[in-house]
Protein backbone atom coordinates (compact mmCIF):
# COMPACT_ATOMS: atom_id res chain seq x y z
CA UNK A 1 0.00 0.00 0.00
CA UNK A 2 1.27 3.32 -1.18
CA UNK A 3 0.35 6.32 1.16
CA UNK A 4 0.88 10.29 1.16
CA UNK A 5 1.99 11.14 4.96
CA UNK A 6 2.32 14.45 6.59
CA UNK A 7 4.46 14.46 9.97
CA UNK A 8 4.29 16.74 12.71
CA UNK A 9 6.62 17.31 15.21
CA UNK A 10 8.27 20.61 17.02
CA UNK A 11 11.40 18.10 17.79
CA UNK A 12 13.49 17.78 14.59
CA UNK A 13 15.18 14.47 16.25
CA UNK A 14 11.39 13.06 16.88
CA UNK A 15 10.74 14.04 13.27
CA UNK A 16 13.95 12.15 11.99
CA UNK A 17 13.78 9.10 13.55
CA UNK A 18 10.14 8.86 12.83
CA UNK A 19 10.86 9.46 9.21
CA UNK A 20 13.56 6.70 8.81
CA UNK A 21 10.71 4.32 10.28
CA UNK A 22 8.62 5.21 8.08
CA UNK A 23 10.75 5.11 5.26
CA UNK A 24 12.50 1.80 6.15
CA UNK A 25 9.03 0.31 7.36
CA UNK A 26 6.24 1.60 5.53
CA UNK A 27 5.56 2.52 1.92
CA UNK A 28 4.48 5.99 2.48
CA UNK A 29 6.18 8.59 1.03
CA UNK A 30 6.40 11.97 3.16
CA UNK A 31 4.88 14.88 1.34
CA UNK A 32 5.54 17.39 3.78
CA UNK A 33 6.80 17.91 7.86
CA UNK A 34 5.55 20.84 10.08
CA UNK A 35 7.20 22.16 13.25
CA UNK A 36 3.49 23.19 14.75
CA UNK A 37 -0.14 22.82 14.58
CA UNK A 38 -0.62 25.78 12.51
CA UNK A 39 1.42 24.89 9.97
CA UNK A 40 0.39 21.23 10.37
CA UNK A 41 -3.02 22.68 9.18
CA UNK A 42 -1.96 24.40 6.09
CA UNK A 43 0.19 21.47 4.81
CA UNK A 44 -2.15 19.48 5.56
CA UNK A 45 -4.77 21.46 3.60
CA UNK A 46 -2.00 21.86 0.65
CA UNK A 47 -1.36 18.50 0.40
CA UNK A 48 -4.04 16.19 1.58
CA UNK A 49 -2.87 13.61 2.84
CA UNK A 50 -3.82 10.22 3.22
CA UNK A 51 -2.58 9.90 7.00
CA UNK A 52 -1.23 13.03 9.23
CA UNK A 53 1.22 11.82 12.26
CA UNK A 54 0.64 14.26 14.85
CA UNK A 55 2.15 14.80 18.38
CA UNK A 56 0.01 16.03 20.70
CA UNK A 57 2.30 18.55 22.17
CA UNK A 58 3.18 21.73 19.66
CA UNK A 59 3.45 25.41 19.71
CA UNK A 60 1.00 27.13 18.18
CA UNK A 61 -1.90 24.47 17.86
CA UNK A 62 -1.60 21.58 20.14
CA UNK A 63 -1.86 18.30 18.33
CA UNK A 64 -5.92 17.77 19.52
CA UNK A 65 -6.76 21.28 17.89
CA UNK A 66 -4.75 21.01 14.91
CA UNK A 67 -6.08 17.43 14.44
CA UNK A 68 -9.62 19.02 15.01
CA UNK A 69 -8.52 21.21 12.09
CA UNK A 70 -7.24 19.14 9.93
CA UNK A 71 -10.16 16.96 9.88
CA UNK A 72 -12.17 20.05 8.53
CA UNK A 73 -9.77 21.36 6.27
CA UNK A 74 -9.14 17.95 4.85
CA UNK A 75 -11.56 15.27 5.73
CA UNK A 76 -10.17 12.06 4.08
CA UNK A 77 -7.09 12.37 6.01
CA UNK A 78 -6.74 10.07 8.49
CA UNK A 79 -5.00 10.93 11.66
CA UNK A 80 -2.58 9.63 14.11
CA UNK A 81 -1.78 11.04 17.46
CA UNK A 82 1.80 10.54 19.36
CA UNK A 83 1.91 10.94 22.50
CA UNK A 84 4.09 10.73 25.50
CA UNK A 85 1.27 10.90 27.81
CA UNK A 86 -0.67 7.12 28.44
CA UNK A 87 -2.95 8.00 31.38
CA UNK A 88 -6.44 7.69 30.77
CA UNK A 89 -7.77 11.08 30.88
CA UNK A 90 -5.28 12.07 28.22
CA UNK A 91 -6.47 8.50 26.37
CA UNK A 92 -9.82 10.05 26.86
CA UNK A 93 -9.58 13.04 25.98
CA UNK A 94 -7.56 11.88 22.30
CA UNK A 95 -10.19 9.41 21.76
CA UNK A 96 -13.12 12.69 22.23
CA UNK A 97 -11.21 14.67 19.34
CA UNK A 98 -12.46 12.27 16.36
CA UNK A 99 -9.00 10.57 15.44
CA UNK A 100 -8.18 7.75 13.86
CA UNK A 101 -6.27 6.40 16.25
CA UNK A 102 -3.25 7.52 18.66
CA UNK A 103 -0.04 6.04 19.52
CA UNK A 104 2.42 6.14 22.42
CA UNK A 105 5.95 7.70 21.70
CA UNK A 106 7.90 4.97 23.40
CA UNK A 107 5.96 2.40 21.19
CA UNK A 108 7.02 4.51 17.30
CA UNK A 109 9.59 1.79 16.51
CA UNK A 110 7.13 -1.19 16.46
CA UNK A 111 3.81 0.75 16.75
CA UNK A 112 4.09 3.47 14.10
CA UNK A 113 4.08 0.66 10.71
CA UNK A 114 1.22 -1.33 12.60
CA UNK A 115 -0.70 1.84 13.20
CA UNK A 116 -0.09 3.17 9.50
CA UNK A 117 -1.01 -0.19 7.81
CA UNK A 118 -4.48 0.09 10.21
CA UNK A 119 -5.83 3.51 9.23
CA UNK A 120 -4.55 2.46 5.26
CA UNK A 121 -7.12 -0.34 6.00
CA UNK A 122 -9.64 1.88 7.31
CA UNK A 123 -8.94 0.93 10.77
CA UNK A 124 -8.53 2.46 13.96
CA UNK A 125 -5.68 2.12 16.16
CA UNK A 126 -5.57 2.74 19.71
CA UNK A 127 -2.42 1.38 20.99
CA UNK A 128 0.02 -1.60 20.39
CA UNK A 129 -1.74 -5.24 20.59
CA UNK A 130 -0.49 -7.48 23.49
CA UNK A 131 0.90 -4.09 24.96
CA UNK A 132 0.09 -3.10 28.67
CA UNK A 133 0.49 0.61 27.86
CA UNK A 134 -3.29 1.52 27.49
CA UNK A 135 -6.75 0.98 29.12
CA UNK A 136 -8.02 -0.54 26.06
CA UNK A 137 -4.79 -2.14 24.79
CA UNK A 138 -4.56 -2.73 20.86
CA UNK A 139 -6.74 -1.97 18.33
CA UNK A 140 -10.90 -1.32 18.21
Amino acid sequence: MSCRLLLADDHEIVRKNLREIIEFKTDCVIVAEAIDGLQAVRLAKQFAPDIAVVDISMPGLDGLDAARQIRKESPKTKILILTMHDAAPMIAKIRQTGVHGYLLKSEAPKGLPLAINSLLRDQPFFGVPGSDQLPHGGTT
